[in-house]
């Protein structure tokens, strides 16, 4: 009897703490290949004179509101070491690869689908990426990859931690970074940051969806560079057209928002009460003989 009481309190402290476990952590929205492929088409932010590239994505379920625990990008990067030997601008480079500062920027959707007011901004002050592999004979300037394909650029991931930011279903995401000439502080010097891309991934999101698949959100100095109907390039990140079927490849992590969730403190005194009902039954447990 003793046991079975134990276990059943075991038990039910279990089923209290279980939608606080079962809910971190999950995928909200993914549109990263599995596995990753040596390459994919790239969006390139020095070539198109811009510095913020990113989507109008729903996250799974379609819930009112979720809270976001990571975001990770998928880069490509055509920049390889032999052209580079030392800092640049304060980007660190070694014989593995480089390190810049990246931004992840969260906006609400506005009327007409546009850029609404920023959630939140996270940034990683030293982005680590890979340099890609050097020429292979008979690919020009790319190199042999596993696929035994000639390839520009090489794959490899970021990931923001977003420590429970609060978002809705839908959102507008922008990755941003400085090249030469672009981005919210030019650097003005060559950097191997001007052949980094954001990798675009050809397929709908395995998770969550895309509610504009022709459509991705930029910014651009470059009047051609805008599919919107005559607007042009203005500098600000807005919507563009055209993008079907290439969309960021991006994965985002989280959980959704439930009223049955208890908070923190009724969990709190939720265990607190089963083992002080433990400590009862203990005290009260009938004495057995011996047979």
């Amino acid at each position: 009897m003793k046991a079975i009481a134990r276990l059943s309190i075991f038990s039910a402290l279990l089923l209290a703490l279980a939608p606080i476990a079962l809910a971190d952590g999950i995928v909200l929205y993914n549109t990263i290949p599995s596995p990753l492929p040596p390459n994919l088409p790239s969006f390139p932010y020095e070539a198109d004179a811009s510095g913020e590239f990113g989507g109008l994505i729903q996250f799974a379920n379609g819930n009112s509101t979720y809270t976001l625990t990571s975001t990770t990008v998928v880069l490509s990067d055509q920049s390889y070491l032999a052209n580079w030997s030392s800092a640049i601008n304060g980007t660190s480079i070694t014989a593995s690869g480089y390190t810049l500062p990246i931004t992840l920027n969260l906006y609400n959707v506005g009327s007409g689908n546009t850029v609404g007011a920023l959630i939140a901004t996270e940034t990683i002050d030293n982005a680590f990426i890979p340099w890609r592999p050097d020429p292979t004979a008979g690919c020009g300037n790319d190199y042999l990859a596993s696929d035994g394909l000639c390839h520009s650029g090489s794959l490899s991931t970021i990931t923001f931690d977003l420590a429970n930011i609060s978002v809705p279903d839908t959102i507008i995401y922008g990755l941003a970074f400085n090249t030469t000439d672009y981005g919210a502080d030019p650097t003005g010097a060559l950097g191997p940051y001007d052949s980094l891309n954001f990798a675009l991934a050809t397929t709908p999101p395995t998770v969550g969806s895309n509610p504009l698949p022709d459509t991705a959100y930029l910014e651009s100095s470059n009047a051609g560079d805008y599919n919107d109907g005559g607007a042009g390039g203005t500098g600000a990140f807005r919507q563009d057209i055209d993008w079907s079927p290439y969309s960021g490849a991006v994965e985002f992590s989280g959980q959704e928002q439930q009223s049955n969730v208890p908070e923190p403190s009724s969990l709190v005194l939720l265990s607190t009460g089963l083992l002080g009902l433990a400590g009862i039954l203990r005290r009260r447990r009938p004495a057995f003989t011996r047979s």
